[in-house]
């Protein structure tokens, strides 16, 4: 590996070199001077060694700039590749370590995690790889947490973002000294095996008061077991897991009926099942819960950005005519200060 290193010093300096592919893109050694704030006296004396070392010409000067000879225009490729390696370790480490900016850490509930929280993130990725600048120096380590759980680790401190959701009838979350930011609705539908709906009958909650049902944490089984009950029928409870691929696998193998949130098949949907928009099911409403002091900064702007390009869910199963309908979701996006 010595060897490797001496070889790579003996034909030029990796610093002479990124100046060469400077001086080449910007045509002249004086507009590479102007735009790297140096001298072009110091340029020229970096260049005449650089050439000395490759042993060959890299440029002719002409009154209107440089003209690349065929050994330049192989140098400025290398050139081009070291830039861009020496900029891609600096991305890497900074998205790895956090550095150059915060280390945001995030929670939230498994189906948005699994969902438009994995998109974003996942958006801003690709975006930091193309080169963006805003989010390209940003890290961010997520948590799967229950709502509950999620707001005492944000009271805590252990994280500095929390994503939370409550139903249309109930009252949203609040945490003094932090902002909420609506994310927009998440449509429950009603998940029956196809085979048990052939036929199209089921249409409301009391067409499936007979059936077993699959539920899922405990609050999510709350208002499940609520949303029966107003119906006019209690749930008959098989089985429990809180994981919405479980959910989908039970509900396709015809082992019972759920309520699952849109979301959570948006990005992760298993087949064989007939997913039906009732009425009486509604939505939740899906918040980020932010610290004051953390309201503005770049990292979070960045990550709602990200959210709202992804949308929490964009279709709706139409039960009247059996295709899909466009739904607006993470659109309008404001905030509000918590009491």
């Amino acid at each position: 590996m010595a060897n490797v290193f001496e070889q790579a010093l003996d034909v030029g300096e990796t610093k002479r070199l990124l100046i060469f592919g400077a001086i080449a893109e910007a045509g002249s050694i004086g507009a590479a001077a102007r735009e790297l704030g140096w001298s072009q006296p110091a340029l020229s004396q970096h260049m005449t060694a650089l050439e000395k070392d490759l042993g060959v010409t890299l440029f002719d000067r002409t009154p209107r700039g440089i003209v690349l000879t065929t050994a330049g225009q192989l140098a400025r490729i290398r050139a081009n590749e070291v830039a861009a390696s020496v900029m891609g370790l600096r991305g890497d480490l900074a998205k790895a370590f956090g550095l150059g900016g915060r280390n945001v850490r995030l929670a939230g509930f498994p189906s948005f995690v699994i969902g438009p929280l994995s998109a974003a993130l996942g958006r801003l990725e690709a975006d930091a790889g193309t080169g963006t600048e805003s989010p390209q120096h940003h890290s961010y380590e997520v948590a799967e947490a229950e709502p509950p759980e999620a707001m005492t680790m944000l009271e805590d401190g252990a994280i500095d973002m929390a994503f939370l959701f409550h139903h249309e009838d109930e009252e949203p979350p609040e945490i003094p000294g932090h902002v909420t930011v609506d994310l927009g609705d998440d449509h429950l539908d009603l998940l029956v095996p196809e085979r048990w709906n052939r036929a199209g009958q089921i249409q409301h909650l009391s067409d499936v008061a007979d059936l077993p049902w699959i539920m899922g944490c405990v609050r999510c089984r709350s208002t499940a077991e609520r949303l029966c009950r107003q119906a006019g029928f209690e749930p008959r409870t098989r089985h429990i897991t809180d994981n919405p691929g479980a959910i989908q696998s039970l509900v396709s193998n015809g082992l019972g009926v759920a309520l699952l949130p849109r979301s959570a098949r948006r990005y992760a949907q298993v087949n064989g099942i007939d997913p039906i928009a009732v009425d009486e099911a509604g939505a939740r409403r899906v918040t980020a819960m932010i610290p004051d002091a953390l309201s503005s900064a770049s990292e979070v702007d960045d990550l709602l950005d990200a959210l709202r390009a992804v949308a929490v869910t964009t279709e709706s199963p139409d039960v009247s005519a059996g295709t899909t309908q466009s739904t607006s979701a993470l659109a309008d996006t404001d905030s509000s200060g918590d009491a």
